[in-house]
């Protein structure tokens, strides 16, 4: 008889996701504690667990030496990655993408539209009981039909913005790391969406070439994982190469954009708008020249929220699981060279 392997749960689960999980192998025995540190789950539990499906929560390797891998219910690690569990990786760590394509490619798009009809001014407009003078000159629309986007990032999220940018008839470029190969990497994808054979996008770069596409975007979405190497890479100089009057929006972690370029570039009229949902500092200090920044929507890092979140992580450590049991590769599981 095969030994069980024991499944911690540390997020907030009903019955139903529960019995989904012990569902998939009767080798799994599930142990639900949820808890806010570590610290609250009793030592003898830690001391069992071989499979952790945790939101941030994760032990010290003494508290846990039978720890072979972490699920997490979120798709960045970039803080989470730098934890002493995982610094000899002998321990994996997958994530949740793919699961947030279809939430935060319409909030790209949300900002994408509210920038081009000019939705901040017609809500200002409206708290001052104002109609405004010549509105069709000063509220003038810029129409989506023929402009072109820039996404930074071509993965899951990118993939289904692109999806939708081109059949609202913009022309897609694209970065990804492996420009010459779209859909290699295993990762977790849902049905019927976004691009899986990479073939929307009319032309993709590597990295290296960012500025050379963002000279030709109207609109430009950040969508890449923060990593050493995409750390500040939309520098003063970066935002400077793009295209006078475009828009720039930023779904993917603070610390990629320079806030104060973008502040500058924003005053002088450089760019035309943007909308930001994530920042270096969360949440934004209340003393932050950000929150009267002409023509910059603020979300308070929203973009991947949606009614049914945890029952979409649920599907993806479902998979992993049967993966795990049956001594498959998983999906989505951490590239430490890469970083996610």
């Amino acid at each position: 008889m095969q030994d069980k392997i024991t499944v911690l749960v540390t997020v907030r689960a009903d019955d139903r996701l529960l019995q989904q999980l012990q569902e998939v192998s009767p080798r799994l025995r599930v142990v639900y504690h949820p808890a806010h540190t570590a610290a609250d789950i009793p030592p003898d539990v830690w001391g069992e667990a071989e499979v952790l499906f945790t939101g941030d929560l994760v032990p010290d390797r003494e508290m846990a030496p039978n720890l072979r891998w972490v699920q997490v219910t979120s798709a960045g690690v970039d803080r989470l990655i730098e934890h002493p569990l995982f610094d000899t990786h002998d321990v994996l760590l997958s994530t949740a993408s793919g699961i947030h394509a279809v939430t935060m490619a319409e909030h790209a798009l949300a900002l994408m539209l509210a920038c081009a009809r000019h939705i901040p001014a017609l809500l200002r407009h409206q708290a001052a009981h104002e109609w405004p003078r010549e509105a069709h000159r000063l509220l003038e629309p810029r129409l989506l039909r023929g402009a072109t986007l820039g996404i930074v990032g071509y993965g899951s999220i990118g993939r289904e913005l692109g999806r939708l940018g081109r059949a609202l008839g913009m022309q897609i470029l694209a970065t990804k790391r492996e420009a010459m190969r779209p859909g290699e990497r295993v990762e977790y994808t849902l049905p019927g969406i976004g691009d899986p054979d990479g073939t929307l996008s009319h032309r993709l770069y590597p990295p290296q070439a960012l500025k050379s596409m963002l000279k030709d975007c109207d609109y430009v979405v950040v969508l890449t994982p923060r990593t050493p190497e995409t750390e500040n890479i939309f520098d003063a100089e970066a935002i400077a190469a793009m295209k006078p009057g475009a828009v720039l929006i930023n779904l993917a972690r603070g610390g990629i954009v320079d806030e104060a370029a973008l502040l500058q570039a924003l005053q002088s009229g450089a760019l035309a708008g943007a909308g930001f949902d994530v920042f270096a500092t969360e949440p934004l200090p209340e003393d932050s020249p950000l929150w009267a920044a002409p023509n910059l929507i603020i979300s308070p890092h929203i973009a991947g929220a949606m009614p049914d979140y945890l029952d979409r992580a649920v599907d993806v450590f479902v998979e992993n699981l049967r993966r795990y049991v049956a001594g498959r590769e998983m999906v989505n599981v951490v590239d430490w060279e890469r970083r996610y």
